[in-house]
């Protein structure tokens, strides 16, 4: 199928396009919002966005995170995680967490307070779906169908944690070809339905295991591929990673911005309860050099 954009018919489609108000989706970074594409601060829909980190690194939290500013906000269709190392009651045990500022090991061992959750759970009803397959997924087609059954209820937010697990190969170079074969179809699969998508990323070995260097996009598992089908990528800095018994500090770089411009992102773990939080860039003594 082709059109012609210069035809009159397009060319009024095009006019009423441009002048309509971008939908941005918050995330619980106020500087990230900032320089986004919306004009009222956050992602934009039909994004695609890659936040790469050592394992460990805290990816998943500032994913979750991501997804409860969202679902805060009120996104409509809700939230899908395409989880392919978490269960559902892990998943859930995260975000009551969060929700609850309750610590994780409480809520594993049944020591909570009833009255917090009930409040948190009150607080929830009538909120868009967070959407979670029933179980762990592995392959790209298992995802695809999850997703488009997202798609079905209205959804229009996905996060992958991680992409490199979407791979069955055993071979690290064929891990590697599959990984740019899955960011090509799920880039084109988010532009075809409106789609923001988040991927979470492992680093390349010779990145990973750099800890005297801040990573660069050069240092993606998934390679140029990766880092052109982006309009935002986040680089979790390994180099600059402080943790103490209960805190983590690091520097989240945001190394592409297809609609604004590059920096640094100060940010910090609440390991008790794997809530993240922007930090203070003035507070110069705390965060890592």
């Amino acid at each position: 199928m082709k059109q012609n954009i210069l035809a009159p018919e397009f060319l009024d489609h095009f006019h009423k396009k441009v002048h309509e108000p971008i939908t941005a989706i918050p995330t619980n970074l106020p500087t990230l919002n900032s320089i986004s594409r919306g004009p009222g601060g956050g992602i934009g829909i039909k994004g695609f966005i890659c936040v790469s980190g050592n394992p460990a690194s805290g990816k998943s939290a500032l994913a979750l995170g991501f997804a409860s500013a969202a679902l805060n906000y009120g996104i409509d269709g809700g939230v899908a995680m395409i989880n392919l190392e978490m269960s559902a009651e892990a998943t859930a045990t995260r975000m009551y967490a969060l929700h609850t500022n309750t610590r994780i090991a409480a809520l594993e061992q049944g020591n909570f307070d009833d009255s917090a959750f009930e409040q948190a759970r009150r607080s929830m009803e009538g909120s868009q779906p967070l959407w979670v397959p029933e179980g762990l997924l592995t392959s790209y087609d298992d995802c695809l169908r999850y997703m488009n059954d997202c798609l079905s209820a209205g959804c229009r937010y996905y996060i992958v944690d991680y992409l490199q697990l979407i791979s069955t190969h055993a071979n690290e170079s064929e891990i590697y070809a599959n990984t740019q074969r899955v960011v090509t179809s799920l880039r084109a699969w988010g532009v075809q339905n409106d789609a923001t998508i988040i991927c979470l990323s492992q680093f390349n070995r010779t990145t990973s295991s750099n800890y005297e260097q801040s990573p660069r996009m050069t240092g993606l598992f998934g390679g140029m591929i990766l880092e052109a089908s982006c309009d935002l990528i986040a680089l979790l800095d390994h180099s600059r990673y402080e943790r103490d018994q209960n805190t983590a500090r690091t520097w989240l770089i945001i190394a592409k911005n297809r609609h604004g411009p590059t920096l640094e992102i100060p940010i910090e773990w609440d390991y008790r309860t794997l809530s993240v939080r922007e930090g203070d860039p003035h507070e110069e003594d705390l965060w890592p050099k």
